[in-house]
């Protein structure tokens, strides 16, 4: 795919037989933005990197790794003094256009058994013939929602050896598989380092009805976990991570009123079980999302 930036910041796709001089050959799968005086950046994709973009100069084998991130702007000196800026939306198409050419990352079956140990009720997962069919499995998942978001993100997870975000994952589908169903909000998140998150996060904290004398004050607290109640649910402050407060940061997790009665009225879970659950459940909503931005139900097995 090659695309064109534009002068009011958008891209446009160009035939992809059109001959462009001077960009280099790569192998499928492959994206290219043509930029101004002669820069270009490409992505690609290799077993052991799923995606790595470079800045280059068309003509020539110079190039500079950058790194893409949906929704954050980038800018890229194209000279001594000239400069792009890619929009964040920007980004996120492009790392669409490349990664719908990927199938979809992770090993099916230690996903599927860590997924069968966690679910035993589900019928389903017992069948050993039906779980070892990985394609017969997907397929099936397509249609089983409620087993389709948690295989996911164990299976992204896994992938990129984020074994903090499995355990995560396994407190949500012990403690609380069925409490985020039924159309009730789904919890909300912020991390801060220093003692409150940006103000983004601030101003969003404020909107849902928590001043910043509110957060000034839960911050202020020898101990943790704080929680604070206001109309919009129950604003829950934890530590997260490290021995001391010099590698540990800070959850800011908004927890709907209809949940927190569930799980800590009627379940009796701690609070720091209900982040951790919450965390976990809001693991697989953005492995959900990740995951239909793929090609297909291939695996790219992550090699050692």
């Amino acid at each position: 795919m090659i695309f064109e930036l534009m002068s009011n910041g958008t891209m446009v796709r160009l035939p992809d037989e059109m001959p462009v001089a001077g960009l280099p050959e790569l192998p499928f799968p492959k994206v290219f933005l043509l930029l101004p005086y002669n820069r270009y950046i490409a992505g690609t994709s290799q077993m052991k990197t799923m995606e790595r973009w470079t800045l280059g100069k068309l003509g020539t084998d110079r190039e500079k790794e950058v790194f893409l991130y949906d929704g954050k702007a980038i800018s890229l000196f194209l000279g001594e003094k000239e400069k792009v800026t890619l929009s964040g939306e920007l980004t996120g198409e492009l790392r669409s256009h490349l990664l719908c050419q990927i199938p979809a990352p992770g090993e099916h079956m230690p996903t599927a058994l860590i997924l069968r140990g966690l679910v035993r009720e589900n019928h389903v997962l017992s069948d050993e013939e039906f779980i070892n069919d990985e394609g017969a499995m997907l397929e099936s998942l397509e249609k089983l929602p409620s087993l389709r978001m948690p295989y996911w993100a164990i299976r992204l997870a896994l992938y990129r050896n984020d074994y903090e975000a499995v355990s995560r994952i396994k407190t949500w589908l012990k403690a609380a598989y069925d409490v985020f169903d039924g159309g009730t909000p789904s919890p909300r998140i912020w991390f801060s380092l220093t003692d409150l998150p940006g103000r983004q996060a601030i101003d969003e904290m404020e909107g849902l009805s928590f001043s910043l004398d509110d957060l000034q004050r839960m911050n202020s607290q020898s101990s943790r976990p704080v929680v604070l109640y206001s109309k919009a649910g129950y604003l829950i402050l934890s530590d997260y991570g490290g021995e001391g407060p010099e590698t540990a940061f800070r959850i800011w997790m908004l927890l709907p009123i209809p949940l927190w009665n569930e799980m800590r009225e009627r379940r009796k879970l701690s609070i720091r079980e209900i982040v951790t659950a919450s965390w976990g459940y809001l693991d697989g909503l953005e492995a959900e999302n990740e995951r239909n931005r793929f090609r297909g139900q291939g695996s790219l097995s992550r090699q050692g």
